[in-house]
């Protein structure tokens, strides 16, 4: 694994995400994105090595969906990414190893997520990290996803 360190995002770094996410600049979702961690609704954590950012990290606190968020229990994993050219180097690992300390440290006993059933290295990454239990599989617009759940 590059050398890195694990810092918090600020609502004003939102923006350096972008060569993660290959999102353009000015886009709604960068938007959101900010919106939600300025208001405490999501807790993002972002591996760095110097300046660039590689990868990324949230928690978030409420869903309208039960199966990810159960007050004071229950927080969603969400959006663990990896910069393309980084992928397969412990990054993601190492940020999800951070994330459930930060969880515990919050006082959270479990972790849900959803997960597409084509995306079969989060699959892998999912099961050797815990997440073992399957709450639900279902599909949407971007196809079959399991709900899968992990005790902290």
């Amino acid at each position: 694994m590059e050398q890195g360190e694990i810092i918090r995002l600020m609502p004003e770094d939102t923006g350096k995400c972008q060569n993660i996410w290959g999102t353009p600049k000015g886009s709604e979702y960068l938007w959101l994105f900010r919106s939600q961690l300025e208001q405490g609704e999501r807790l993002t954590f972002v591996y760095r090595t110097g300046e660039e950012y590689l990868g990324e990290i949230s928690l978030m606190f409420e869903r309208d969906d039960p199966d990810y968020t159960v007050p004071g229990k229950r927080a969603y994993l969400s959006r663990l990414i990896v910069k393309k050219s980084c992928r397969r180097r412990g990054i993601g690992s190492a940020l999800c190893t951070y994330i459930f300390e930060a969880a515990k440290g919050l006082g959270f006993s479990e972790l849900s997520l959803g997960v597409d059933l084509s995306n079969y290295a989060a699959l892998k990454l999912y099961h050797k990290l815990g997440f073992s239990t399957i709450l639900s599989v279902g599909e949407d617009r971007n196809g079959k996803y399991m709900k899968l759940l992990k005790q902290l």
